[in-house]
């Protein structure tokens, strides 16, 4: 099963996105993903407007082409792996060629590493153009939109193998992660083995 998230003020995202992807699996797996991230984020927008909230989420470090924390397993749901197919099938056919080969390395790379030897590994995602940038930002899994960061100082030391804290906003981090939860009951109770799948193996699956 998916990681149960800590605790937050915002563990009613995990209800509000069970309840309303039931609604929407008929739709199929993409759109049921679409329903869990678009609740998830007006969750955080909600968040951003209270003013404790507000001030930190200002701070983040969080930008375009800052691609230190895209080196860690990912684990994602079928609904998630639809949504990227989606994002990936529609680059052009030399983007997805290369995907395809960084996917097919790290695989190999990856076979038999928990999550902290993939870290300590440095392997980038596969997604990762040369600027930095993921490939298929708009159809990203929950937990590569839940991941925040006030310090990207912090993140590179921590990819370098410093024993260093990322300080990250836990309202964020809380939010999708709830909602990936929410998304991963609403698969099992529909019958749907709700994984988690590694972000590169449901890539490898894709591009098969």
């Amino acid at each position: 099963m998916i990681p149960r998230p800590p605790e937050a003020p915002f563990a009613d995202v995990e209800v509000r996105v069970r309840g309303a992807v039931a609604g929407h699996l008929p739709r199929g797996l993409a759109a049921a993903a679409r329903t869990a991230i678009r609740i998830a984020d007006r969750a955080l927008a909600d968040a951003g407007r209270e003013p404790g909230t507000r001030g930190r989420m200002a701070g983040l470090a969080c930008r375009a082409g800052c691609s230190w924390c895209c080196h860690q397993m990912v684990g994602i749901t079928p609904a998630e792996q639809a949504l990227l197919a989606e994002g990936v099938l529609a680059l052009p056919a030399g983007e997805r060629a290369r995907i395809r080969g960084s996917v097919a390395a790290a695989v190999n790379r990856t076979r038999g590493l928990d999550q902290r030897q993939w870290w300590a590994a440095r392997l980038p995602c596969p997604l990762l153009a040369e600027d930095g940038r993921c490939a298929v930002h708009s159809t990203r899994p929950l937990p590569c939109r839940g991941y925040n960061s006030a310090d990207a100082e912090h993140c590179r030391r921590s990819l370098e193998g410093e024993a260093t804290r990322v300080p990250v906003l836990a309202v964020q981090w809380g939010i999708y992660g709830h909602a990936q939860a929410g998304l991963a009951q609403a698969l099992a109770a529909a019958g749907i083995a709700p994984g988690p799948v590694s972000l590169v193996d449901a890539l490898a699956a894709v591009l098969a």
